[in-house]
C-alpha cells in the first residue's frame, strides 16, 4: 500500500472556518469566547485558525448554486431518466482537464513502488477497448497508452473502481507533498469523481438553459472552428482534410479521429477543457432510471442502486409486479458491498459525449450508464473535491 495514505487519518486539532461574502464571521480569537479558556495552554485544548486554502493541484473553484438540471432537448433514446428540476448544488473544485495518459502513468509508477505487483496489474488500462474485429485499430491497442506521443490524451480503458483508486492515491499524495512542505499543514480534502449534478452544474458553465456546454445552439464558434470533438455523421469522425490551415482545429473538420490532448479546444465560461465530446466521464452516481424524482434536491446525488420499479410481466394469476433482480439490465453486485446484501448495483452514470458520440450525447442534460467494473475507449474522467469553510 502506498505508503502516505495514513496521512489522511492525521488532524488533531480543531479547524475554525471563516466566513465570505456579505456576512462578516467573527474569527476566534486565543481565547475561548464561551469559557475564557487559553488555546493551546496548559489544559492542551488547541484551535487552528483556518483562513482558507488556495485550490488543490489541478483543481478549478465552481461557486455553487441553484439551477435547473435535466435535459433541455427531445430524448431521442426515450428513456426519459433526466427530467428538468430545480436544484442546489454546494461549491467545490473540479479538474481543469480530464485525467491524462500521463498522470495515470505517474499514478502506476507510485503503486509499483509502494504496493505489490497484483494491485499495480490491477490497475493498468484495458487497451483492447480499442479491438475491433471489422477495423484496424491494432496501433492504439499498442500505443495509445504506451506512446510518448500520447501524453497529454486523456486515459482511456478505466472503470468506475480504477478511477476511484487514482482519486485515493491522488489525495495521499497531494497531501503528503504539503506536509512535506509544512508538518503544521491543514490537509485538503478528498479527490474524488463529481456527483451528477456537479458534472452537470460545471459543464454548464453558468448558461443553465443552453444544450452545450457555451451559449448557442451551434457546434463551431465565431471563426467557423469547431467547439468539440465529436463524431459529425456515419463514418465522418474528423471531417475533410484542412491541409493548409493555420491551426489544426481551423477549417472544415476538428482535426482528431480519436480523443484529442485534455486542454484541446476551448474552455467552457467556468475554464473547463471538453466537457462536451473529447470522452466522456464517469460520475460518482449509480443509474436509476428515476433518480431525477426522489433524490434531494440540495447536492441531488444516487448512492444505491436499488429499483423497486418493475422489469418484467405482472404475475398472470395476480397481476402483480414483481421486481426480477436476474432481468433488470440495472442490477449487478458491487463487488466492494456485502455479497448477501442486493440493495445495491454495480451499473454507474457516465456524462458527456465523446470522440465516438454524435452531437447530441454532447448536451449538457444527456446521462448513460456502464457497469462500474467496465471500461471502454470513449470513457474517461476528472476529479473533484469538496470547498470546505465559506462557499465563495
Amino acid at each position: 500500500m502506498f505508503r502516505g495514505y495514513w496521512l489522511l487519518g492525521l488532524g488533531m486539532a480543531i479547524l475554525v472556518g471563516c466566513g465570505g461574502g456579505g456576512y462578516k464571521s467573527k474569527m476566534p480569537t486565543s481565547y475561548s469566547s464561551k469559557t475564557g479558556i487559553k488555546y493551546g495552554g496548559e489544559d492542551g485544548f488547541e484551535v487552528k485558525i483556518f483562513k482558507g486554502l488556495e485550490p488543490a493541484p489541478g483543481l478549478v473553484f465552481i461557486e455553487g448554486g441553484t439551477f435547473i438540471m435535466g435535459g433541455t432537448e427531445q430524448e431521442i433514446a426515450l428513456r426519459w431518466d433526466n427530467q428538468q428540476r430545480q436544484v442546489t448544488v454546494a461549491s467545490f473544485y473540479i479538474d481543469e482537464t480530464e485525467v491524462a495518459n500521463v498522470d495515470w502513468k505517474e499514478f502506476l509508477y507510485f503503486i509499483r513502488r509502494d504496493s505489490s505487483e497484483e494491485k499495480y496489474k490491477m490497475l493498468l488500462p484495458d487497451t483492447t477497448v480499442w479491438y475491433r474485429d471489422l477495423a484496424y485499430n491494432d496501433p492504439y491497442v499498442q500505443y495509445y497508452f504506451q506512446h510518448e506521443a500520447f501524453h497529454w490524451y486523456p486515459v482511456v480503458g478505466v472503470s468506475w473502481h480504477q478511477a476511484n483508486e487514482y482519486c485515493k492515491w491522488r489525495t495521499a499524495i497531494v497531501n503528503a507533498k504539503r506536509l512535506e512542505r509544512d508538518e503544521e499543514a491543514i490537509l485538503y480534502p478528498a479527490y474524488r469523481l463529481p456527483t451528477e449534478a456537479e458534472w452537470e452544474y460545471a459543464a454548464r458553465g453558468g448558461h443553465e438553459q443552453q444544450l452545450y456546454p457555451w451559449e448557442g445552439k451551434s457546434l463551431r464558434d465565431a471563426a467557423g472552428r469547431f467547439r468539440a470533438n465529436f463524431k459529425r455523421g456515419r463514418g465522418d469522425y474528423a471531417g475533410r482534410s484542412n491541409k493548409g490551415a493555420s491551426t489544426l482545429v481551423e477549417g472544415l473538420n476538428d482535426a482528431y479521429m480519436i480523443p484529442a490532448p485534455v486542454d484541446a479546444f476551448m474552455p467552457n465560461d467556468f475554464g473547463l477543457y471538453n466537457m462536451a465530446g473529447n470522452v466522456a466521464e464517469w460520475t460518482m452516481d449509480t443509474y436509476r432510471v428515476l433518480s431525477y424524482e426522489d433524490v434531494d434536491d440540495l447536492n441531488p446525488f444516487t448512492r444505491r442502486g436499488r429499483v423497486t420499479h418493475p422489469f418484467n410481466y405482472p404475475d398472470p394469476i395476480t397481476s402483480d409486479y414483481e421486481y426480477d433482480k436476474e432481468r433488470s439490465l440495472l442490477y449487478n453486485p458491487d463487488p466492494y458491498a456485502d455479497p448477501a446484501n442486493d440493495e445495491f448495483d454495480n451499473v454507474k452514470v457516465y456524462r458527456g459525449g465523446s470522440w465516438a458520440d454524435p452531437a447530441y450525447w454532447l448536451t449538457c442534460g444527456t446521462r448513460r450508464f456502464l457497469a462500474a467494473d467496465s471500461s471502454k475507449s470513449t470513457i474517461g474522467f476528472r476529479c473533484a473535491m469538496i470547498r470546505v469553510g465559506s462557499p465563495f
